[in-house]
């Protein structure tokens, strides 16, 4: 009798996961009631339920009271036209001239994991001074989110990390980070986080982001920024975004890798958006032609229900004013709990200075 061929994948290797997965693994199977998940960044209500906020409630009842909804496929692979326009305006400003000029290309993604993958794929594949020195490295800082090395190294990058945190400050260490930045070789790509920085809570000031601006200008730095959670700090997306709309206008080169998951709390439905601020309206058509051939090859078409409901609330005067109020809200309870965790922690003589939990901002300490 002949024997059995041994499966090809019959000796596939385990899966090396993060250490934060076997920490969820612990935390799912301990058994005491009392326990509490602060791993997750997602914004829950205070007795650790799923969280819709109103103007999304709404927006998804336009939807389904919509007679023209169906379920076609997007008229484009980089997403459906109002989606990507009006998140656009809403994250470089009504007025900028990218706009107006037609500079900025865009496309839909799978959430700010998408984004990231999609804009790392770009730059691999197109961005010039990496394509005479391939074994250039991506910088990010030493406190990151922790799918951003996996993101780059998947893409065929190698990545170094920067000092970004001081832990005896509990602060921004903007002297170590600028630094660093004058040290590593021009034209260098660097991942910076937007606001509501993951896993610090601690983002430069605006002087400091000014300051940071003239050193990737003078060191002619590609800026990747990852916006994952505008409103969080302060309750505007407007004045969250300021730093996109600084670096864009300064000249520097950058991309926006942005997730909607937190900012409409659509988690769930992935709806991502990466963009390109470009020199000239011809190079931006070009760059969405080489998104569209990546779009194609991964997903085809993107999904439309999450950027739908984006939609509905960026276009609509009301629906956009309550989903204002909503981040309002949201960044003053985010706020209120910080406020009450020191509180308590001072209540019980807990040891330490703990001033830094309130001057910290957004979803994480």
């Amino acid at each position: 009798m002949q024997e059995k061929a041994a499966h090809p994948l019959a000796n596939i290797p385990e899966g090396k996961l993060e250490s934060l997965n076997a920490l969820q693994a612990q935390y799912r199977n301990d058994a005491r009631s009392y326990k509490a998940d602060l791993m997750c960044g997602v914004y829950q209500t205070r007795e650790g339920d799923p969280y819709v906020l109103p103007s999304v409630k709404l927006a998804r009842q336009m939807l389904f009271d919509d007679p023209e909804w169906e379920h076609e496929y997007p008229a484009s692979h980089l997403g459906e036209a109002p989606f990507r326009e009006l998140s656009a305006r809403m994250l470089f400003g009504e007025t900028s001239q990218m706009i107006l000029e037609n500079r900025i290309a865009s496309m839909q993604t799978l959430g700010g994991s998408g984004a990231c993958h999609m804009g790392a794929r770009f730059l691999r594949m197109h961005y010039e001074p990496y394509k005479f020195n391939p074994r250039g490295k991506v910088y990010i800082p030493a406190e990151t989110w922790v799918n951003h090395p996996n993101v780059f190294h998947a893409a065929g990058f190698e990545t170094a990390s920067v000092p970004y945190y001081n832990p005896s400050t509990h602060a921004f260490d903007f002297a170590s980070f600028n630094e660093s930045m004058t040290r590593i070789p021009s034209h260098s790509i660097v991942v910076l986080q937007v606001c509501g920085n993951n896993p610090t809570g601690c983002d430069p000031s605006a002087e400091e982001w000014q300051q940071l601006a003239q050193t990737f200008q003078a060191k002619q730095h590609f800026a990747f920024l990852d916006l994952s959670y505008p409103g969080f700090v302060t309750g505007s997306v407007a004045r969250d975004c300021a730093p996109i709309r600084l670096l864009a206008e300064t000249g520097i080169p950058l991309l926006l890798a942005a997730t909607y998951g937190k900012a409409f709390g659509l988690y769930g439905e992935r709806v991502g958006h990466l963009c390109f601020p470009l020199p000239t309206d011809q190079v931006a058509a070009r760059v969405e032609q080489q998104m569209k051939l990546l779009a194609r090859e991964e997903t085809g078409a993107q999904p439309r229900f999450g950027a739908r409901l984006v939609t509905n609330i960026l276009e609509n005067p009301h629906l956009r004013k309550v989903w204002e109020e909503d981040l309002k809200g949201l960044a003053q309870d985010l706020a209120d709990r910080r406020e009450a965790l020191k509180t308590e922690l001072l209540k019980h003589n807990a040891l330490g200075d703990w001033g830094f939990v309130t001057s910290q901002a957004g979803m994480f300490l």
